[in-house]
């Protein structure tokens, strides 16, 4: 549970009712209060708080009485755009004279005051009433403030959450209409106010006709004409300068053209009409994608997050030759109140922004989702953290750099980025207490070599942290009323125990803004049989849907963006549309899958190696075959190609001959020699 969850009281409680959804914002100490939001839906959306006694609330979570269900990251109005990457559209809107981000931040800016007061307005005993005098004062409405500012705070600081509800205009069902001119563009041979609506009825019609003359070869306006005459019963005739038109015998209305494609395009889809045109053959030739082969001062969860790295005291072996390489950094971090590590990421030989990306992203999302991109299979309940801090501590360094995919206009989670003094290991003790400790050996330096590959050894790591969310001993965290509820004096324990009373302050990230935000960018290749990174193939059935892999044709390639976790090649993000879409390396042949096991370091240094082995085959090809050729011509004397290209047609004259002589041979007996 964490900001935003929606909760439902499904026989109500005090006074939260059943039947509605409300959303969390906020359990403080300090006014021992926990506010709810709840939102009236569109068009006209409001946001009302709700205030309930911390202790009632938490009952009624232990109780179940009061319930968390699946939560999006999105309010209300935004339902069905998890995922969605709003900046896209304002890419294809280019003459528009307002951009969407232009309208959000205009909202944001409206509340920045008030945000400014955040702490001062929540701990107030009427928030909304500190939100009315501030509107009132500066001439604003009252109830837009009130809905922006909670919004904004209660899904994730995203400044995206502040959109206006128009996504849902035009959502209504034409069909339903039948009376007036018809839909869409007018006719300029007809007027404008000729034609006929399409009917769920003529819907239906045209449908059922369409699909009983497609066949492959008949192409679509000559299904039109016939459709016209035999299921529609179209009547011709021809007007004063000759002109020849379809009208309706009285029983059937005659849709045009247009109507008749736009219905079975709509209905159908276009690539089962060229499946139906071009044949199956062609259809998979051309068009269709390949099937196969192919502690004190917190009382919350989340109220301070401190991250720091440390080095591997062995050194993993090279993915292809063996060699010793540098020792892998490990950027960790811990919850303060806990003590749970809530993140992990990795880099090569030095402590790297890439690394510290990685580990964001990884406290981002679900640990069960976040350990299958490793091969290791979890349960939620074994690392239940998931979302981002406000308060971000680390020392100065690679740490503070802003995030690849961050825009610098609105923050999601770390608002606070707070930068200890260089050399103060007590500025994060917390995170530094649960680093590893080495013994400091004297003598002659030496050096531990590993048998594990490098991701071998992230995987090792992760197994890790994982260990001491069980085994690190925070006894010293437990207040009087945890001993007498019992709880396990270790981080999970400690964890379990403070969210289910919903002491957690996690600001929540869908699973695509966190791959867009934190993860490393770059350019794959697509072709008919999926993504390629080098010669590494990636596919999955929620590509194939996106019917992109159609859309590349007969043409050799196209470049697309996609996202990938350097130390976890297995699976990669693909920016199609507007929309993430996951892929998953594929093996040539069936055969053990934990090879996809490596890094994108490691992929490269193989593909390398890849194309070092085609070089030495080439040359090897070459003096294979003219080995054989030589052997040919000294076991026969004769040369590879002692071959002569002579007519096949023969002479009249010499054919007459051949018979005679057949027919000498049957009659008399002699053997023939030519």
């Amino acid at each position: 549970m964490q900001v935003g969850t929606p909760l439902i009281a499904p026989d109500g409680y005090e006074i939260l009712e059943k039947g509605i959804s409300y959303y969390l914002l906020r359990s403080s100490r300090l006014t021992h209060q926990v506010l709810l939001l709840t939102f009236t839906p569109a068009p006209r959306l409001l946001a009302q708080l709700v205030m309930v006694d911390r202790d009632t609330f938490e009952h009624g979570l232990q109780e179940k009485l009061i319930m968390p269900t699946k939560a999006t990251g999105l309010p209300p109005h935004l339902a069905g755009f998890e995922g969605f990457n709003f900046e896209t559209v304002d890419m294809h809107r280019l003459n528009a004279k307002r951009s969407h981000r232009e309208r959000v931040q205009e909202r944001l800016l409206a509340i920045a005051p008030l945000l400014a007061r955040e702490a001062d307005i929540l701990n107030s005993p009427s928030p909304e009433r500190e939100i009315n005098k501030y509107a009132e004062n500066n001439g604003k409405n009252s109830q837009r403030l009130r809905t922006w500012f909670f919004t904004y705070l209660c899904f994730g600081r995203n400044i995206w959450s502040l959109m206006p509800t128009f996504f849902h205009n035009g959502q209504w069902d034409r069909l339903k209409r039948t009376e007036g001119k018809k839909f869409g563009r007018p006719s300029q041979v007809a007027g404008t106010q000729a034609g006929t609506r399409l009917t769920e009825a003529l819907t239906q019609r045209i449908i059922r006709s369409y699909t009983k003359r497609a066949q492959p070869g008949h192409r679509f306006v000559s299904i039109y004409r016939e459709a016209m005459v035999q299921d529609f019963e179209a009547l011709v005739t021809t007007d004063e300068r000759g002109r020849k038109r379809l009208i309706s015998s009285g029983t059937i209305a005659i849709p045009s053209y247009d109507q008749y494609r736009y219905c079975v395009h709509k209905h159908i889809g276009i690539r089962q009409v060229q499946q139906s045109l071009y044949g199956d053959a062609r259809y998979r030739r051309q068009y269709a994608q390949h099937q196969g082969a192919f502690a004190r001062a917190v009382s919350n969860l989340y109220e301070k997050v401190e991250a720091d790295g440390y080095y591997t005291a062995d050194c993993p072996k090279g993915y292809v030759d063996g060699a010793q390489l540098n020792p892998l950094c490990v950027v960790r971090s811990v919850d303060t109140a806990s003590g749970m590590r809530i993140g992990i990421g990795f880099a090569f030989g030095k402590e790297k922004s890439e690394a510290y990306n990685a580990m964001l992203f990884s406290a981002a999302i679900s640990k069960k989702k976040f350990c299958s991109l490793f091969g290791i299979e979890i349960e939620e309940y074994q690392w239940p953290s998931i979302g981002l801090p406000l308060h971000y501590i680390t020392d100065r360094g690679p740490g503070v750099k802003r995030e690849p995919g961050a825009d610098g206009t609105a923050p999601v989670g770390l608002v606070i980025r707070e930068v200890t003094v260089s050399g103060s290991g007590q500025s994060k003790a917390l995170v530094e207490s649960a680093q590893r400790r080495r013994t400091k050996l004297e003598g002659p330096g030496s050096k531990l070599l590993s048998d594990l590959s490098a991701s071998e050894m992230a995987r090792r790591e992760i197994r890790r942290l994982l260990a001491e969310n069980q085994s690190a001993n925070t006894s010293a965290r437990l207040t009087p009323d945890m001993i007498r509820s019992n709880v396990t004096a270790n981080p999970l324990g400690v964890w379990d125990y403070l969210d289910s009373r919903g002491r957690n302050n996690a600001q929540s990230m869908s699973f695509d803004e966190a791959v867009r935000r934190y993860l490393k960018r770059i350019d794959v290749r697509i072709n008919r049989s999926g993504a390629y990174i080098k010669h590494q193939l990636f596919n999955s059935p929620a590509l194939q849907k996106t019917g992109f892999l159609d859309r590349v044709g007969s043409a050799s390639s196209q470049t697309v963006s996609a996202y990938i976790l350097p130390f976890a090649l297995r699976y990669i993000w693909l920016e199609i549309d507007g929309m993430l879409i996951e892929v998953k390396a594929q093996l040539p042949l069936r055969d053990d899958p934990e090879q996809l096991d490596r890094s994108y370091d490691e992929l490269l240094q193989e593909d390398t190696q890849l194309k070092r082995m085609q070089a030495e085959q080439r040359i090897h090809s070459h003096a294979a075959t003219a080995e054989q050729i030589a052997h040919h011509e000294h076991e026969t004397g004769k040369k590879w190609r002692a071959s002569r290209r002579v007519s096949t047609r023969r002479s009249q004259a010499k054919l007459a001959r051949a018979d005679a002589r057949d027919a000498q041979t049957l009659l008399e007996g002699e053997a023939y020699y030519a």
